[in-house]
């Protein structure tokens, strides 16, 4: 996994700006991000789109325990907010073959 200071790292050295620059600039990309997302707005960032995406509320209901088989009550639960992410055209263009990751994973 890329960490954050990895990232900014590889960042200033292909763009010559300081890391300590780069810091700065992806501290205020999250401020925009946050602020576009509590106006529910979407925002296009690095190849994904990020929006704010409505999770339905359910309603109580009968299930099992699978363990038992036992009839439980499942609570309801109301409507809440999530966070969508969708990666765009050319960043599933650009993910790995399925045998390439499964050689990477089996290493």
């Amino acid at each position: 996994m890329l960490t954050q200071n990895e990232l900014i790292d590889a960042i200033s050295e292909q763009t010559g700006y300081s890391k300590s620059e780069i810091r700065v600039m992806l501290a205020a990309q999250n401020d925009v991000v946050a602020s576009t997302l509590m106006n529910c707005e979407r925002v296009k960032i690095a190849g994904v789109i990020v929006e704010p995406a409505l999770r339905k509320a359910t309603k109580k209901r009968l299930g099992r325990n699978p363990a038992t088989g036992e009839e439980i009550e499942v609570a309801a639960k109301p409507a809440s907010v999530r966070v969508k992410l969708t990666a765009t055209k050319p960043l599933k263009d650009s993910i790995p073959s399925v045998k390439k990751l499964r050689a990477r994973m089996a290493a």
